[in-house]
């Protein structure tokens, strides 16, 4: 999204709208997909010699579980986009598309989950615990640490 700094007037300017989703350049990203256009409410206003852009994007992703590995769709929103740009005086525009990016790509979470009950995978077999269970068997026996809770210090 390119700013017309020319003409924002001394009051300020809201803009509203969307970008393509292919300005979130996720092609080859296999953890996460695009699913739709990216959403702005925008409000600028020139500060001396700064053009000054807050307000909230959203947009819909499919993201890959990270416990049970099927993708799921989500909305990704920043409520608090807030960026100063340098314009002084003969400034035409201000394309702020990469910054929209980044804000967006940074409030993707790390370990994204399905849902809160996800069961994920058995360890042992792969089986998606969310569909059903699987025929490993569990050892019963003692902890890997179970030895340090006779540990006396």
């Amino acid at each position: 999204m390119k700013i017309l700094v020319a003409r924002v007037p001394e009051e300020g300017a809201s803009y509203e709208g969307q970008d393509p989703a292919a300005i979130m350049q996720i092609e080859n990203d296999p953890l996460v997909r695009k699913t739709g256009d990216v959403r702005y409410e925008l409000y600028a206003q020139r500060v001396s010699d700064e053009l000054v852009v807050r307000g909230t994007l959203a947009t819909e992703l499919e993201l890959q579980c990270a416990r049970c590995s099927e993708f799921f769709s989500t909305t990704v929103t920043v409520s608090d986009f807030l960026r100063a740009y340098p314009a002084p005086k003969g400034t035409d525009s201000v394309d702020i598309t990469g910054d929209l990016r980044e804000e967006i790509l940074l409030h993707v979470p790390g370990f994204s989950v399905c849902s809160e009950d996800c069961k994920g995978m058995c360890p042992q077999c792969g089986v998606d615990l969310n569909k059903g269970s699987c025929a490993c068997k569990t050892e019963e026996g003692p902890a890997p640490w179970s030895v340090l809770d006779n540990l006396s210090l």
